[in-house]
């Protein structure tokens, strides 16, 4: 684990030459202000950070995960979702936010079958709800999603209500 902890601290202090963290006033998506903010969507470019930030992700976790799909959140989450399907192998679904009007109309999209087992992956979590709207919607879909994986819990409650829900975060 000591050269895992070491790429750790390489990365984070990569993303905060990169700006990553930044400090003000801003708006989370739950309401409340915070005074810091986590802006992984600026990882994309960088793509040998970003390439980083997925597999030390799936290092993390890839022992005590089981699936057969991914799903980023979208959309911060996707590109990372992305290279740790093409790195693994292992299929990827996306949910769209909105079902389309046109074309197929399908919320959730890729080639999947009910029952499979599905891994959220997400950027940053403060209460959960991103993941939870994700889950609800795979869910309803027919896969099995009881994992998370984040790059960034900010601590305010995500991981105990991910877990009433059922939902294990790593």
């Amino acid at each position: 684990m000591a050269g895992f902890e070491s790429e750790l601290k390489d990365l984070v202090i990569s993303l905060y030459k990169m700006n990553v963290l930044k400090f003000g006033c801003f708006k989370m998506k739950v309401g409340i202000d915070s005074p810091v903010y986590f802006d992984l969507r600026s990882v994309v470019a960088y793509p040998a950070i970003m390439q980083k930030v997925a597999m030390l992700l799936w290092d993390f976790a890839k022992d005590e995960v089981e699936c057969d799909q991914l799903c980023g959140v979208p959309y911060a989450a996707l590109p990372i979702a992305t290279l740790i399907s093409v790195r693994t192998d292992i299929p990827m679904v996306i949910r769209r936010k909105e079902v389309k009007k046109y074309g197929t109309k399908k919320l959730i999209e890729g080639i999947f079958s009910p029952g499979q087992k599905c891994v959220v992956i997400e950027d940053v979590v403060t209460s959960g709800s991103s993941i939870l709207e994700t889950i609800y919607d795979l869910r309803s879909e027919g896969l099995d999603v009881t994992c998370a994986l984040v790059i960034v819990d900010r601590e305010q409650g995500g991981k105990t209500n991910l877990s009433e829900k059922g939902i294990k975060m790593r």
